[in-house]
């Protein structure tokens, strides 16, 4: 199934369109999306890739209050990330700036406002992991969004947003429920657009980016925000 239209594209699947959480046409767009361009490559790639830049931050979110945590490492179970998990990532920080922008701390409170909307949650206590990704395709080796595969991330909700790139080809999403049927295949196109998923109850996993002309630079640029709900204290 593909869908470019609407939000609900399946139980557990919310296709959202540029301007529903974010948009380039933000006042604070351009600001938020060059802190793309200052981002260290990821060291931990177990396969020994070099196509992809990171940066990652935490936070604590209830209502109107998002609430940086100190810097720490990132990590998954390899039930869940086979490639790289089991081990503690320690990942570049995100810039305080960037983390502090209006744009951002709205995109992480109006996801959370619709996520509870959405499951039909009273307002909650949540951990909020915020990965800025960009991946890059080489003349001798295409980008990997997703190198461990089809996967579910070991987290309550996960946003996939799109922040741009250029002169890239591939990158399509593809995501299916626990049984493996297929539940969309949808290439996020337009800057501010995102995929909002029930990690529970879906897996996901983005096709290599190829350079469109062969040797000229080609990047894709995504924000990956997880959201955990926290323990009863």
């Amino acid at each position: 199934m593909n869908t470019t239209s609407g939000c609900l594209a399946a139980p557990g699947l919310l296709l959202l369109p540029a301007g529903k959480l974010a948009s380039s046409g933000n006042p604070g767009w351009q600001a938020f999306a060059k802190s793309w361009d200052d981002m260290p490559q990821d060291t931990w790639m177990a396969d020994g890739g070099t196509y992809r830049r990171r940066r990652y931050a935490a936070f604590e979110v209830q209502g109107d209050r998002c609430e940086r945590l100190s810097h720490r490492p990132h990590y998954q179970e390899r039930d869940y990330n086979p490639l790289n998990g089991g081990v503690e990532r320690w990942f570049a920080p995100i810039s305080g700036d960037c983390a502090a922008s209006p744009l951002f701390q709205a995109l992480v409170r109006d996801t959370v406002a619709l996520i509870e909307r959405n499951a039909c949650l009273t307002p909650r206590h949540w951990n909020v992991e915020a990965h800025q990704f960009r991946i890059e395709a080489r003349p001798d080796q295409p980008g990997l969004p997703t190198p461990e595969g089809m996967h579910s991330d070991g987290r309550d909700w996960v946003l996939v947003l799109l922040m741009g790139g250029s002169g890239f080809t591939g990158g399509e999403t593809c995501v299916e429920d626990q049984s493996g049927h297929v539940l969309l295949k949808h290439r996020l196109s337009e800057p501010g657009e995102a995929l909002l998923l029930d990690d529970k109850a879906v897996r996901h996993g983005t096709s290599p980016v190829e350079a469109v002309q062969a040797g000229a630079p080609a990047w894709r640029d995504t924000l990956v925000l997880t959201f955990a709900e926290a323990p009863a204290s």
